[in-house]
């Protein structure tokens, strides 16, 4: 049964990705025929439609034959390795915490069970090793909002598929519909803007720590918030090092020396995306600009009210900030140059996320072999895409000058 559910999966997925290359190839079909029309034949455009519905019906079928042999299975057991006793690995959903923690426990008891834990692979092996279930996910990534994470600003696509494509428009490039008032009049044919495609590979992200075996002793709910802080932590660093990194694909704008600067610089992007927009900088550049003060001689940045330890711009717009460790200064250490970042990253940056956390072990290497540890490997696999490059401004500082104090003309006595 394990093995026809793992060719169902793999079938599934395969039977996803033919339908996203199909619409991909007919949108594409589209956008040409508009601009050249007549480009292809009735017979081309109609075989274009069916090759979609076909290829939608075969995915679909996959899935409902994949769900219904994962509801038959309540209980997949492993081969038994070494005359180890074999972990039973259930379906992520149903595998309760208390179940968990006992599997995760039977892993550091006898982790030969689990084989080539340092080999990353980069096939969709998501059912390797422990897979963390979904409410115990769900922990994590609340946990990861503590913790300063970007991910929130970003758009976020859950997929199915290790690898896949989308057809996108810039929002500053689409055009408003033509208005037909008279019916007896053939509609205009629209202009369409330049689309480009974005492709997405999903990566393998691979955390390599250590847990004491003692561990093996404590409550299930202390295993639990150990093994969840840890992977939270470090998932946080792992994907805004990811957004990060899409900020490269941002235009460079003038540097910013005053106030009237940052306001130029919020208004250069177009005015729908306004909403939604925020500021990120790092923690340097954040600790200068709020020692900035405006005409009365109170500081520039506002409180936000709404939330504790928070601040906004010119009285609408958020501000983050993360270490200069992740998004450094330039410049000098003497005359340093600090990022400012300002826009919309919804729609600058997608993450492909593939929600497969899983969990691996071993005693095999050194460290825990000396220290009576076992080695742990986490893996969540997702990819990060700019979309969008006109969504954000980029500028920099060096500083801020205050704003000018108020001139107080006083009347003649």
């Amino acid at each position: 049964m394990e093995s026809t559910i793992n060719e169902l999966q793999i079938a599934w997925e395969k039977s996803g990705q033919a339908v996203s290359d199909a619409q991909n190839k007919q949108m594409k079909m589209a956008i040409q025929n508009t601009a050249e029309p007549g480009k292809f034949s009735d017979e081309q455009l109609s075989a274009a439609k069916k090759d979609v519905e076909d290829k939608v019906k075969a995915r679909d079928f996959a899935k409902d034959t994949l769900d219904g042999a994962r509801a038959n299975a309540k209980v997949i057991q492993p081969k038994k390795i070494d005359g180890a006793p074999a972990i039973q690995t259930q379906d992520k959903k149903k595998m309760t915490k208390d179940e968990f923690v006992s599997n995760f426990k039977d892993i550091l008891r006898h982790p030969s069970h689990y084989e080539n834990m340092l080999t990353s692979s980069t096939s969709d092996d998501s059912s390797a090793g422990l897979t963390i279930p979904q409410d115990i996910e769900t922990d994590i990534h609340t946990l990861m909002r503590q913790y300063a994470s970007l991910e929130p600003l970003v758009n976020v696509e859950n997929v199915s598929t290790q690898t896949g494509s989308r057809v996108i428009e810039s929002f500053v490039d689409i055009t408003p519909a033509d208005k037909q008032s008279d019916q007896n009049t053939d509609a205009v044919e629209s202009t369409y803007p330049a689309a480009h495609q974005i492709s997405y590979n999903i990566a393998d992200y691979i955390d390599l720590f250590y847990a004491a075996n003692s561990l093996l002793n404590d409550s299930s709910e202390n295993v639990l918030a150990w093994l969840e802080q840890h992977i939270a932590r470090k998932s946080v660093v792992t994907r805004n090092n990811a957004i990060i990194s899409q900020l490269s694909a941002v235009p460079n704008k003038p540097t910013v020396a005053s106030y009237d600067d940052i306001i130029d610089t919020i208004m250069s992007l177009d005015t729908a995306l306004l909403t939604g927009s925020s500021v990120l900088m790092n923690k340097s550049g954040f600790t200068k600009l709020r020692k900035v003060k405006d005409a009365n001689g109170d500081y520039l940045l506002q409180r936000d009210v709404s939330q504790k330890g928070s601040w906004i711009l010119d009285g609408a717009y958020p501000i983050n900030y993360v270490e200069d460790r992740w998004l450094p200064s330039g410049g000098t250490a003497a005359s340093p140059v600090f990022p400012f970042y300002f826009g919309n990253y919804k729609q600058l940056i997608t993450i492909f996320d593939r929600q497969a956390l899983s969990i691996d072990s071993s005693t095999q290497t050194e460290q825990a072999f000396k220290r009576n540890q076992t080695a742990l490997r986490s893996i969540e696999r997702f990819d990060t895409k700019t979309v969008d490059g006109d969504a954000v401004a980029a500028a920099s500082f060096t500083s801020i000058a205050d704003q000018p104090a108020k001139i107080v003309v006083q009347s003649a006595s």
